[in-house]
């Protein structure tokens, strides 16, 4: 049964709902101990967008709340009080934090669902899917277009009804999946972290205007700088690269000029291809060869001629100046005067991410990725503290490094840090370097850079299931070095090749990738029936190597149409199963540490009346940047500490994780 309250009740025809009270409403909702709830709105951002409805209730009824003349904090008691089940929370919350309501316990079923089924990216997740998957009703969305420019018409009203009317029965079926798939305690995280997500989109980040404009402007001149250069190489070589050569005059030119638009990729490549470079790579998607002049292509090649490197540091600017120039200032909310991004909760690898891609159509609008902001001082020192206020940014000291420390228990490593021997990179240097091994590692900071260098990138490497082949092209060394380097590490580390061995056969076996043992996350392997499928049709054919073996020598038909394609499909299964589950464990483990610091410290806010008025302005993998008044910067530091540090003492047993805070008046750690 729908019901709708309102305080306009003349406005309404009462057609297929009926008219209630907000005491008749709380007299039933308060009778639940979990209650369906969502909202309609009038766009998508909640600071400069109203809130349409609320919508309450069950299988049995729901109440349709018109927000337009009915106030939402007479519903406080419901959201202080009562579990609410929502679909994409992160979503209506944005709203009641605007409204200055923030509901004390929340299940989100959309959540719930990327958590049942992540890894698997073919799964559809909206609302009206988990409906039919769950209930096997089909919901009518059309409607959606039309709420904008209907308000609450009736048919508004039925469909905001049916979207909290099926949201108990796929409540009830989530947990029995959860708790058969041992992700309870997944889902408890994550149904406490959207609030602190929520919150943080809600709060934003300030940027000064000036700064950025100031910003951009020597950001251009650096690349006109560089530009320069570039076309300079060409006209001074004028003989020797003639045909990039405009030598045609007008009223409007100086000179000759270049033809080359070092912005096309399309123009670059032949040039660069004059130059003797190889500009052949594999596209991932169709897995082809294509030409191409990206960083990682020509990185490796820079040698072969100087205006490579002056190409590539052109490439860098350019990317700065079309990704964090002009376009920033169409981020600042009109409302706010502050930068506000949209967060993915629930990545495959179990990290956040941030940006949003703008559709006109569907009312979404483009939003920054927050999380990948170059760290210069140039750019940073824009994103500050609003005048009177003051950050603080605390991040963790070497967090993924110590979550592989805990997990491997290589006694070396805890050695590392139970002596608290200082540079860590310097360290594994003194392991795979032999002729480091009785110096300081002070010393090989000071004068075995490259070296040290080397053994950072191969830590980067391996840690995420690299190898000596990864290596040699990230460090831009040979493949023999990268290959010897990468035995190196490993004769180095034992304990790390037995912890990386037993998670390869724990994943290659049960067909996920299991982060840790505290929130219990996963990852599934979406193709693991068809590597299964391989797999025995291998291994319960006695005869398999040795027929693949003599087809091989022979290099026949079947060789080449049959056990050729078989076994390489295989064995790239498999290694992007062992990769998995290599990396997905220490990024994924580092994010529920940093997901769970947020919830302590969110909860310390509410509990010193410190919520609106201390701002959570970002965060980023391992580091959060909050906003506060000067007066309290120095307890708040000590407290973002305190909830940091015992976050990281639920998921590290043995190596402690340290948070590092500062505080400061504008964005830098």
């Amino acid at each position: 049964m729908i019901y709708l309250v309102t305080n306009q009740q003349s406005m309404f025809d009462s057609v297929g709902y009926s008219l209630a009270s907000v005491e008749e409403s709380l007299e039933y909702l308060n009778k639940l101990d979990v209650i369906g709830f969502d909202t309609e709105t009038m766009g998508m951002d909640p600071h400069t967008k109203e809130l349409l409805s609320m919508q309450f209730g069950d299988n049995e009824r729901q109440y349709v709340v018109d927000t337009t003349t009915v106030n939402c904090i007479l519903y406080k008691e419901i959201f202080d009080k009562k579990e609410l089940i929502m679909h994409n929370a992160k979503f209506d919350l944005g709203f009641l934090y605007c409204k200055g309501i923030v509901p004390k316990k929340v299940f989100d079923t959309f959540l719930t669902e990327r958590i049942l089924t992540t890894g698997i990216d073919t799964v559809r997740r909206s609302l009206d899917a988990v409906v039919y998957r769950y209930c096997g009703i089909e919901l009518d969305k059309s409607v959606r277009a039309f709420i904008q420019h209907e308000g609450l018409s009736s048919r508004v009203i039925k469909y905001a009804a049916d979207d909290v009317k099926y949201l108990h029965a796929i409540k009830d079926k989530q947990e029995i999946a959860l708790e058969e798939n041992k992700l309870t305690r997944t889902a408890s995280l994550d149904n406490e972290f959207v609030k602190v997500l929520a919150y943080v989109e809600h709060c934003g980040f300030y940027m000064n205007s000036e700064s950025w404009r100031k910003k951009c402007d020597e950001d251009l001149k650096d690349l006109a700088v560089v530009t320069r250069k570039l076309n300079m190489f060409i006209l001074d070589n004028a003989e020797t690269y003639s045909k990039y050569v405009d030598n045609q005059l007008d009223m409007f030119s100086d000179g000759v000029k270049c033809k080359i638009n070092w912005s096309s990729s399309k123009q670059v490549i032949p040039f660069m291809q004059s130059l003797g470079v190889d500009t052949q790579i594999k596209d991932k998607q169709s897995g082809l060869m294509k030409n191409s002049v990206d960083k990682k292509v020509l990185v490796p090649q820079k040698n072969k001629h100087d205006i490579i490197k002056t190409y590539i540091e052109y490439t860098e600017h350019q990317k700065v100046v079309s990704t964090y120039g002009e376009n920033w200032f169409e981020y600042i909310n009109s409302s706010t005067k502050r930068v506000h991004s949209n967060y993915t909760q629930i990545m495959n690898t179990g990290r956040l991410s941030s940006g949003q891609k703008g559709n006109k159509k569907k009312g979404f609008a483009q939003m920054p990725n927050m999380q990948n902001i170059p760290s210069d001082t140039r750019t940073r020192s824009c994103f500050e503290a609003e005048a009177g206020n003051i950050l603080v940014v605390s991040d963790y000291s070497g967090q993924e490094q110590i979550v592989l420390a805990n997990k491997s228990e290589d006694k070396d490593l805890l050695e590392f840090y139970a002596k608290g021997l200082g540079d860590m990179h310097s360290f594994v240097a003194s392991k795979i370097f032999p002729e480091l091994a009785n110096l300081s590692l002070e010393e090989i900071k000071r004068d075995h850079k490259k070296k040290r260098q080397i053994a950072k990138g191969a830590g980067f490497a391996i840690n995420y299931g690299g190898t000596g082949i990864t290596i040699s092209q990230n460090l831009n060394i040979s493949m023999d070095k990268g290959e010897e380097v990468y035995k190196a590490y490993f004769k180095a580390f034992p304990g790390l090749a037995d912890y990386f061995k037993q998670e390869k056969k724990k994943a290659i076996e049960l067909g996920y990738v299991q982060f840790n043992t505290i929130s219990g996350r996963k990852c599934f392997v979406p193709f693991f029936d068809e590597f299964k499928e391989l797999r025995d049709e291998i291994q319960n054919d006695p005869n398999f190597w040795s027929d693949y073996s003599a087809s091989k020598a022979l290099n026949n038909d079947k060789f080449r149409n049959h056990y050729k394609p078989k076994v390489s499909k295989y064995f790239m299964k498999r290694g992007n199963i062992e990769r998995m589950s290599l990396n997905y464990p220490i990024q994924g483990s580092s994010a529920d540490i940093t997901k769970l610091a947020g919830v302590y410290f969110f909860r310390y806010l509410i509990e010193n009346d410190l919520l609106f008025k201390v701002k959570m302005a970002n965060v980023v993998h391992d580091e959060w940047i909050v906003e506060c008044g000067e007066s309290i910067s120095k307890a708040i530091s000590i407290s973002l500490q305190d909830c940091m540090e015992r976050a990281g003492d639920v998921f590290c047993k043995t190596v402690k994780l340290k948070a590092e805070p500062e505080i400061t008046k504008y964005w830098q750690h």
